[in-house]
């Protein structure tokens, strides 16, 4: 999600304090989120042409456009403080 996301967030929310720990692409464990299944699976392992949902992302061959990356988090941390007044 977006700066703007989070913030929209916490004022539907009424969330006057929120940390927000950043994120980064996780390339060495080795795991992907299938978003068609939603599900974490191996990398390498039950994607693919084996599986009914398989749907290339340039329309011929490649990677599943419902494969998408995993993150870890950082030391990174964003606290935002709302002002809650209408």
């Amino acid at each position: 999600m977006s700066l703007r996301d989070w913030k929209d967030f916490a004022k539907r929310n009424n969330i006057k304090e929120l940390k927000l720990i950043e994120a980064e692409i996780d390339y060495k464990l080795g795991y992907f989120y299938c978003s068609e299944l939603d599900e974490i699976g191996e990398s390498g392992e039950g994607c693919g042409k084996e599986c009914k949902y398989y749907n290339p992302r340039n329309g011929k061959n490649g990677r599943c456009r419902f494969h998408k990356n995993t993150y870890s988090e950082t030391e990174k941390i964003k606290v935002l403080k709302l002002n809650t007044k209408l």
